[in-house]
């Protein structure tokens, strides 16, 4: 599925590569060494309560270590594989980078790939992760071919995607029961309560995440 919409895409490459900021190489190799700890620790919950010297202070904020090792961190879960990570550049600056970060389900798992915008910074002398928020998310094999993209996702405080969609949508239904005829009600209630649920594709997500990766 990824890559037939990474097909569709291609002919879009040659522009974005030549906007697309490098990572020196050996800067990039230590934050790939970062990300091989954080990532299964911190997004595969194996050892969540370790992603905390792996982070920065400002990341802990609102959070106890306690939290973290059970699991309530400020980053979304996901059964992730332990190889096999892809980062996309968004900005470079010394001891400062943003990108997002492919990853891929563990074998066994019928997730999609997920997208994680991921923000890391150089404390101290060492490369830690500041933020790292999921931004789009494939379908996986065997479900259609959707993306659920940023507005989808909440601020992952507990490690769980809000329903804020679904919230602001209910607050519409005084208004259609009042403004359309009794018999029309129910079917505008079902059309905000699906339009709420429905995923949306993020075009610039989609980009990003079908782009060559490192």
């Amino acid at each position: 599925m990824l890559g037939t919409v990474a097909a569709a895409l291609v002919a879009a490459a040659p522009a974005q590569a030549a906007t697309t900021p490098t990572i020196p190489k050996g800067e990039l190799r230590e934050i790939r060494a970062l990300l091989t700890t954080f990532v299964p620790e911190a997004i595969g919950r194996v050892h969540p309560g370790r992603a905390w010297e792996l982070s920065t202070p400002s990341m802990h904020l609102g959070s106890t270590r306690a939290q973290w090792r059970s699991g309530s961190l400020p980053v979304f879960p996901y059964p992730v594989a332990t190889t096999g990570f892809g980062i996309r550049p968004i900005t470079v600056a010394p001891g400062d980078v943003m990108f997002d970060l492919m990853v891929h389900p563990k074998p066994g798992s019928n997730a999609g790939v997920e997208v994680y915008t991921t923000h890391v910074q150089r404390v101290g002398g060492r490369w830690l992760v500041a933020s790292m928020a999921a931004s789009a998310q494939f379908a996986g094999s065997g479900g259609p071919a959707t993306i659920t993209a940023e507005p989808d996702f909440a601020p992952h405080q507990q490690g769980l995607p809000a329903r804020n969609n679904i919230a602001k949508a209910w607050v519409l239904v005084p208004l259609l029961v009042i403004g359309l005829p009794l018999i029309a009600a129910p079917f505008g209630i079902f059309l905000v309560w699906r339009r709420g649920r429905a995923p949306r594709a993020d075009l610039d997500a989609r980009k990003r995440a079908t782009m060559p990766w490192r």
